[in-house]
């Protein structure tokens, strides 16, 4: 009796400690919580930081394999400009330039947020020398293959619709091309690009996948309580037709007119267990198509794809390119006509004196100076891709010189690709004038009297002063080539007309004239179609 109360008070006691117990761990547990937020960050940045000095270290030695993969990982954990920087060139030895490209540009854009302008620049001027020898592959799906539910994929990675026919960089080495389909069967192709080098890959036509189209659709059960159809388990025209029962329930079975037409059950015609159309016979089993079901169609035959090689650069196909020039013509034409030289006269001695001969443009030329001066006009490039790289045809470049002249010349012309650059060499025959000042004009001496006059061929005519023009058109058929060197500014392929590229080019020009040479340097801005 005494110990009752002091138990109760003991009881009492324990069961008010409990909640101040679990208030206190609750705080304790937080406050733990809040040590491991605390420290968590710590840990991932010392992590990182390990393993950044570890990457590093292994670039060093040549290791890129085993670095970029620790650099990776250090950039997830704490992603820094440092460690961006680092990955980017682990990228870059190890030959996956596309990556390191778009690295580069990230870095670039994170230096700029973080107003770090030395980075940004080294970032820019890495991912500039990069983009030069990037690989390019695109992926061109013709208008005949983009059906409905198709999907492209690179490397098990889908391709958006809109980067179709467009010119993407990736790294070099083997990748692999799927399209998929429903109802068409999947296709696949592995290409292999290099350093600097651009493929297109055709997507085809899917073809139909015959076994997808051939799987029926799952018939419908009937209800229990439907009548049976002609052509099942005993439903013939007699044993469980109400109409011809086999239990003499036909129509002669309770009458007795006709008696004949009751014993259906025993005939073998239309019997229960008759082989004519009963639940065995082989007339209209269960198994057999219904009366009014069309005919099965033939199987359809299967649609040939197309070659996977074809592409908007397929060789054979018509190169067209033109474009707007300009530059500067320098002509070194020191002799020709101006027009009618007959109004003027020179003399030379012959053995009975002194002759006064007539010019004409048989005997007589003018001296002319040096002239330079800039001209614009277009230039253009008809041909065949002999293949992706290799372009053969001809191609044309025409101007008018201001001051007074023109350039019309063409010819031969192959062009090659190396990476962004297209370098060609190219023959050229034409007319070349220009506006330039007369210095004078000679008249030919016979040879047969040069020993009269103290050896010379040729004699300066004697015009009257002020009766040379000031300066003439003078003009010449001159042969000679250009070495043309182009920029891929813009790289267009694409399955439709539009497909090409768009150039800067410049063409260093040397050709001798009848009477004399001509340089051009002109540069031209153009769409070559292909």
């Amino acid at each position: 009796m005494l110990a009752s109360p002091w138990r109760a008070r003991r009881r009492g006691s324990c069961l008010e400690a409990l909640p101040r117990a679990g208030r206190c761990c609750a705080r304790l547990a937080g406050v733990a919580f809040a040590l491991a937020l605390a420290v968590s960050p710590g840990l991932a940045f010392a992590q990182a930081e390990a393993l950044l000095d570890e990457g590093k270290s292994l670039m060093k030695k040549g290791k890129v394999a085993e670095a970029c993969p620790k650099l990776e990982e250090s950039y997830r954990l704490s992603p820094r400009s440092a460690t961006l920087l680092a990955l980017a060139m682990c990228h870059e030895k190890q030959g996956k330039v596309a990556t390191a490209w778009s690295e580069y540009i990230d870095l670039g854009a994170a230096a700029r947020k973080e107003g770090n302008k030395r980075l940004e620049a080294d970032a820019k001027a890495r991912g500039a020398k990069l983009e030069l020898s990037l690989p390019r592959l695109t992926l061109s799906v013709p208008r005949a293959a983009a059906i409905e539910g198709l999907e492209v994929t690179l490397d098990g990675a889908p391709v958006d619709g809109a980067l179709w026919g467009q010119a993407r960089p990736i790294d070099p080495g083997q990748h692999k091309v799927s399209a998929s389909a429903p109802g068409r069967k999947p296709w696949e192709k592995s290409v292999t690009i290099k350093r600097g080098e651009r493929k297109t890959v055709a997507v085809p036509a899917l073809a139909k996948d015959a076994s997808a189209a051939a799987q029926p659709a799952p018939a419908a059960e009937a209800p229990a309580s439907a009548a049976p159809e002609k052509g099942s388990a005993g439903a013939g025209d007699g044993a469980a037709e109400p109409g011809k029962g086999a239990a003499g329930a036909g129509r002669g079975a309770a009458a007795p007119a006709a008696p004949e037409k009751g014993a259906v059950a025993a005939a073998p015609g239309k019997g229960a267990a008759g082989p004519g159309k009963g639940a065995a016979g082989p007339g209209k089993a269960a198994a057999g198509p219904e009366p009014d079901a069309p005919p099965a169609a033939p199987p359809a035959a299967e649609e040939q794809e197309p070659s996977s090689g074809s592409s908007p650069r397929h060789t054979g196909s018509f190169v067209i390119q033109a474009g707007v020039a300009g530059g500067a013509l320098i002509g070194l034409m020191d002799s020709g006509s101006f027009g009618d030289l007959s109004a003027y006269s020179y003399s030379y001695n012959i053995p009975e004196g002194e002759l006064i001969a007539p010019c004409d443009d048989e005997v007589c030329h003018a001296s002319f100076d040096p002239a330079i001066g800039p001209f614009a006009g277009g230039e253009a490039f008809i041909g065949v891709a002999l293949s992706e790289d290799l372009h053969l045809g001809a191609r044309v470049l025409g101007g008018y010189r201001f001051g007074g002249g023109y350039l019309a010349v063409g010819g031969p012309s192959v062009s090659m690709r190396l990476g962004r650059l297209w370098l060609g060499l190219s023959g050229l025959v034409g007319p070349v004038a220009q506006q330039a000042k007369v210095t004078g004009i000679k008249g030919e001496i016979p040879s047969e009297v040069v020993h009269l006059n103290y050896g010379r061929s040729e004699v300066a005519v004697n015009a009257r002063e002020g009766s040379l023009p000031e300066s003439a058109l003078v003009q010449t058929l001159a042969f000679g080539g250009s070495v043309d060197v182009s920029l891929v500014l813009a790289d267009l392929p694409s399955a439709g007309w539009t497909s090409g590229a768009l150039l800067l080019s410049v063409s260093p020009t040397i050709m001798k004239g009848l009477d004399g040479w001509v340089f051009a340097a002109p540069a031209s801005l153009g769409y070559r179609f292909y």
